[in-house]
């Protein structure tokens, strides 16, 4: 039951001293953005100032510029195309007037903006007749007229909704510089609220942390004692962790040994394979090389078969002409028989045309001899042509085969090299894999080392902790209490010796289950009561 109070005063003090840091701290924060909401609507407010400003300068600017040109029309009456410029200039600008009105319509205007503007607007109801009549005097040639009316009202009208467009302007302008006045006025008080709110939580901060912190250092002096157990207990793991660091360190050394040598093996299948796909890509290369050849070949095979067609026509038609030729030399024969008989008939007058009769029938013998030797020839050129058609379709058959069969080796040594720079690229991720792996197994051996030196380290730190709470005891009870420690094969470490300061000596007895040895908790030694004796 007490020590359920302690924690509950430990507790409220805890949370009382943050509280009031975070109620301080919502605090500052719901000031600064009060103050910033405050300074949010005042540039707003500047903002819709400067939009009214920016739309009476329109207004104004349009407004000059329809008196001149109004004034110019008058002044370049006589050319047209000028008149049309000027016109439409003025039509453009009254577009834009209208436009900047509608906005400042739509805008927040305080009541005396509010009333100049409606002044403003009354002004120019008037004013418009009076510019419309001008552009019709004008248009009508009445110049005289015009000007008169311009000076006399429109001029007059123009001066006092400049002025009223000024007043506008200038009450626009002092509401700016009040909301900007009054914007830094609200960051300057705010700015000094936060920091005297900041250095009031300081001052109370740093005063709750005092008397926490002297609240607990005091008892938390008195767990030093229940270390000791601790300390004894850290030096056995901490015996137990260089072992096996030690063997981790060696299983990772060995490895890293084997990684290295299948990475090694790895590297020598990657290159061999890199080898191998360049070599597949060559012949490739020169498959895809013989395959182009053989459809050269094919093709100009094809055109010698098609010119032995060409040559068996030629020698066709030749027949044909030489067999035209025989029958020629047959009838000449015949006609120079007819001839020589009748030359025989006619006695010695014939003799003469007999003779000639005669030479033109040995000129027909001998043309038939040469038609039949020339038709044979011809006979035997055909059909060797014939044999050379049928042997050159044959090879351009074979070559076409060639062709065939050369472009699936090529499409096969194509899908070799693709397949070959897979594997290549598959073992080379491998490889990548196993460097990375021999890193992280370096890595691990190089943390087993640092593990086995930090648990060295650990039970120094340990011991030393021992000598310290020695030392503490001898200052708190006057009487020394020496703790030696044995460290068995499995790592456990026991008592061996407690010696005081009337020479008694306990017996062994493993350190972690000593029953003699009473544990302090730290819910136990932190007294917070009320009494101002405790901190």
């Amino acid at each position: 039951m007490q020590v359920k109070q302690v924690k509950a005063k430990l507790g409220t003090r805890i949370i009382l001293g943050y509280g009031v840091i975070f109620i301080i701290i919502f605090a500052l924060v719901g000031i600064a953005l009060h103050g910033m909401g405050q300074i949010n609507t005042k540039m707003k407010a500047m903002m819709d100032n400067a939009e009214k400003i920016k739309m009476v300068n329109i207004v104004r600017k349009v407004t000059l510029i329809i008196s001149k040109n109004t004034r110019g029309n008058i002044v370049f009456s006589n050319d047209p195309e000028t008149l049309e410029r000027i016109n439409q200039e003025i039509k453009i600008s009254r577009a834009e007037s209208e436009e900047a009105i509608e906005i400042l319509k739509k805008s927040a205007l305080t009541p005396e903006e509010k009333e100049v503007f409606e002044s403003f607007v009354a002004n120019r109801k008037i004013s418009i007749p009076v510019n419309n009549k001008v552009a019709e005097l004008i248009k009508e040639k009445k110049m005289a007229e015009a000007a008169q009316l311009l000076s006399s009202e429109a001029e007059p009208m123009v001066q006092k909704s400049m002025d009223i467009q000024q007043q506008l302007a200038n009450l626009v302008e002092s509401e700016n510089t009040a909301a900007n006045q009054s914007a830094i006025q609200t960051y300057s008080n705010s700015f000094k609220l936060l920091l005297i709110l900041v250095v009031i939580g300081v001052i109370f901060g740093m005063g709750c942390a005092f008397i926490i912190t002297r609240s607990i250092t005091k008892p938390v002096n008195l767990i030093v004692a229940g270390l000791t157990e601790g300390s004894s207990q850290v030096a056995a793991a901490s015996i137990q962790l260089t072992a096996s660091a030690q063997q981790l360190s060696q299983g990772s050394a060995e490895q890293a040994s084997s990684i290295e040598e299948t990475s090694s093996t790895l590297q020598e299948s990657s290159s061999m394979l890199q080898q191998n796909t360049a070599t597949t890509k060559q012949a490739a290369q020169l498959s895809e090389q013989a395959n182009q050849s053989a459809n050269k070949g094919s093709n100009e095979m094809l055109e010698m078969v098609n010119s032995i067609q060409e040559i068996k026509k030629s020698s066709d038609q030749i027949s044909r002409i030489i067999k035209v030729i025989d029958d020629i030399a047959f009838q000449t024969n015949i006609l120079a028989l007819n001839a020589a008989i009748e030359a025989a008939r006619a006695g010695e007058a014939g003799m003469g045309f007999a003779v000639v009769a005669e030479e033109v029938r040995n000129l027909a013998q001998r043309s038939a001899q040469a038609a039949k030797d020339t038709t044979a020839i011809i006979e035997t050129n055909i059909e060797l042509s014939n044999k050379g058609v049928s042997v050159s379709e044959r090879v351009y058959g074979a070559l076409k085969e060639i062709t065939v069969q050369s472009k699936k080796v090529s499409e096969l040594m194509d899908e070799i090299a693709a397949a070959s720079q897979e594997q290549a690229q598959g073992v080379e991720q491998v490889n990548k894999a196993m460097d990375q792996m021999e890193k992280v197994t370096q890595q691990n051996a190089a943390n087993a080392e640092e593990s086995a030196s930090a648990a060295e380290e650990l039970n120094a730190q340990a011991e030393s902790m021992h000598r310290i709470v020695q030392e503490l005891s001898e200052l708190a009870n006057g009487q020394s209490k020496v703790l030696q420690v044995k460290t068995n094969s499995s790592g456990t470490m026991h008592r061996l010796t407690e010696q005081t300061g009337n020479g008694r000596r306990a017996s062994d007895s493993p350190l972690l289950t000593d029953k003699r040895t009473k544990t302090v908790s730290p819910d136990e030694v932190i007294p917070l009561e009320n009494d101002p004796k405790q901190f």
